[in-house]
């Protein structure tokens, strides 16, 4: 039997963020938090040799090199505000210039150098709303690209720097993408040929002739090639798995993307012909696909539940794959980590749930363990079969842990993703609770002994299910939550209520809707202990919304536990912030959902 390991070390197992690679493909510069800190590092290919570039206390995102290779571009934000700046390090002297001083707005760390050089190009939220910038590499002032409703982001530059493509959000969960002249103008909105289609992520080819994006428009995410000049679409695949992340090698033979089975994403290359080869290290997710140079291969991150995430190289001639990076200590055996199974459960309307049901290795067949429902956030995203540290160490302490994909989930088609537009806090909410009758009826979870937890849009059904069920509940920690969704779209920032407004609706008109949805208006019902731990400088739930739980459950005299981190933003970035929230959360389930307690 595998030992059991403490919190501390699992969360030290440091994690590979983001990389790119030079022009020259002699270096990788990724983005790891083995100091606790998310820090730029120099990989040296191929000897390997890993030297730390950033070395300053505060979070650093997108890194790119220039098109020479003689600068990195990055992104860094201050006690996880998000409001990013953008910094440019001289790689030979290796001193960096914040080309964005003194913002007091948000940038988003997603840079993209102009092909000469000369600019660089971004998203901002300077003007009150995400607007697609360009401003000179060395600085100065940033011109807005083109003015519309919508809010955008991800900017790409054509080969020939004379455009730039972009995703924005237009209605609903719809995206479209857009190009604009790359000293500004008038975009000009994918079409095929005459209607608008759904599409985001745009990737030009070498050649500029075609843009790969991805879209939902056939029911699922697929990959799509807009024809430049043509102003038509070719669908690369097929809708039968949902595809993401087109990324083109630099000669133009190839095109890669990722395809999801089930919460397992693999590599898929793509060559002219229109042939397709698949490849994986091995069950659990790849990301962040980037040929080199040459075309001749092409770089990932690799992660699983019982592999941290690295960085790994694919030789397209013979299929081989090499790991660059070494997050998982020798001392550390992956055969302590637990591989979750799917399982799949109706809810209330007979719709079939997708979940991943990870049991303790020592637990006896027919024994009734404490179990914990682990709801993810997004709403928009997907529980995946992925590298969840928190949860191993929870079923290594014998807990059962069941994580649904609830309606409103990605990787299940477009029908499914939008299924709680309007619903939201009651359609995933029933397929949540759906999910902890599971455990009871299939005898897996004790039915006394069941707990909920969840970080933001999962913090804030955590709290739905503990003031609309309380009886089934015997705990429930909500991590970065939000409660009130008159407050939350008032406080929150502009691109979320955006997104708020065309998915929940409108705070007058729909009132009604928004206070049914909304936790803090039913603290008084909650029966059991809760716990909410927020960061002070949260642009997304603000920590003024557990605070307004915190105090009705004062008021009420309900057991509770509260925590707010001064230094932290949506989430824990700090790896002494992040052991000690996950630590408390432990302890919070070990004293409410077992009988010998911490």
């Amino acid at each position: 039997m595998p030992r059991s390991i403490d919190l501390d070390t699992l969360l030290r197992i440091p994690t590979v963020v983001d990389f790119d690679i030079s022009p020259d493909e002699r270096h990788v510069c990724f983005v790891w938090n083995k100091t606790g800190r998310l820090q730029l590092y120099l990989l040296t290919l191929p000897e390997g040799a890993i030297e730390q570039l950033t070395f300053d206390p505060e979070s650093k995102l997108g890194p790119r090199f220039s098109p020479n290779g003689e600068k990195l571009a990055y992104a860094q934000d201050y006690q996880g505000d998000e409001k990013f700046d953008l910094f440019v390090m001289d790689l030979a002297s290796r001193k960096s210039v914040n080309i964005t001083p003194e913002t007091n707005f948000a940038i988003y760390p997603h840079i993209r150098w102009s092909p000469d050089g000369e600019r660089m190009a971004f998203s901002s939220n300077r003007t009150g709303k995400f607007s697609i910038y360009a401003m000179l590499s060395s600085g100065g002032e940033a011109t807005m690209l083109c003015d519309h409703k919508y809010s955008d982001s991800d900017p790409e530059w054509s080969p020939d720097g004379r455009y730039v493509a972009f995703t924005s959000l237009i209605k609903g969960q719809d995206h479209g993408v857009f190009i604009v002249p790359s000293k500004g103008g008038e975009p000009v909105q994918i079409r095929d040929p005459e209607e608008a289609v759904d599409a985001f992520s745009p990737d030009w080819s070498p050649d500029g002739e075609k843009i790969a994006f991805v879209s939902s428009s056939k029911g699922s995410y697929d990959i799509g090639l807009y024809d430049v000049g043509k102003r038509c679409v070719e669908w690369v695949t097929d809708a039968r798995y949902e595809s993401v992340g087109p990324s083109w090698s630099r000669d133009g033979r190839f095109l890669a993307f990722l395809l999801n089975r089930e919460g397992n994403v693999s590599i898929a290359i793509r060559n002219k012909d229109g042939a397709t080869r698949f490849f994986e290290v091995g069950p659990g997710i790849h990301s962040h696909v980037r040929f080199t140079p040459d075309s001749g291969s092409v770089a990932f991150i690799y992660s699983g539940p019982k592999n941290p995430p690295d960085l790994w190289i694919l030789n397209l001639a013979d299929g081989m794959t090499r790991q660059l990076t070494n997050s998982l200590p020798p001392s550390v055996s992956p055969e302590i980590f637990v591989a979750p199974r799917i399982v799949k459960y109706p809810t209330f309307d007979r719709r079939m749930i997708s979940a991943f049901l990870y049991s303790p290795q020592n637990l006896l067949e027919r024994q009734l363990a404490p179990a914990i429902v682990w709801v993810h956030g997004g709403p928009t995203a997907q529980h995946r079969n992925d590298w969840y540290v928190a949860i191993q160490h929870l079923v290594n302490q014998g807990f059962v842990i069941l994580a649904p994909n609830y309606r409103g989930s990605t990787g299940y088609g477009r029908e499914f993703r939008v299924a709680n537009r309007f619903v939201l806090g009651k359609n995933d909410l029933a397929d949540a609770i759906a999910g902890a009758e599971f455990l009871k009826e299939q005898e897996i979870g004790d039915p006394a002994k069941i707990g909920i937890t969840g970080s933001s849009y999962g913090g804030y059904l955590t709290m739905c299910a503990l003031t609309k069920y309380p009886d089934i509940w015997a705990a429930g920690s909500a991590l970065v939550p939000f409660l009130n969704w008159f407050t939350e779209v008032a406080s929150e920032r502009e691109d979320l209520q955006y997104w708020d407004r065309e998915n929940m609706g409108d705070p007058v008109k729909d009132k009604e809707r928004f206070r049914e949805a909304s936790p803090i208006f039913y603290m008084d019902r909650i029966k059991a202990p809760v716990q909410m731990i927020a960061g002070k400088h949260d642009p997304r739930c603000p920590a003024s919304e557990a605070e307004q739980a915190r105090e009705a459950l004062a008021r009420l005299g309900v057991d509770f536990e509260f925590k707010v981190y001064p230094d932290e933003g949506h989430g824990f970035r700090k790896l002494e912030n992040m052991i000690d929230a996950f630590k408390k959360r432990s302890f919070f389930f070990q004293k409410h959902l077992m009988k010998e307690g911490p």
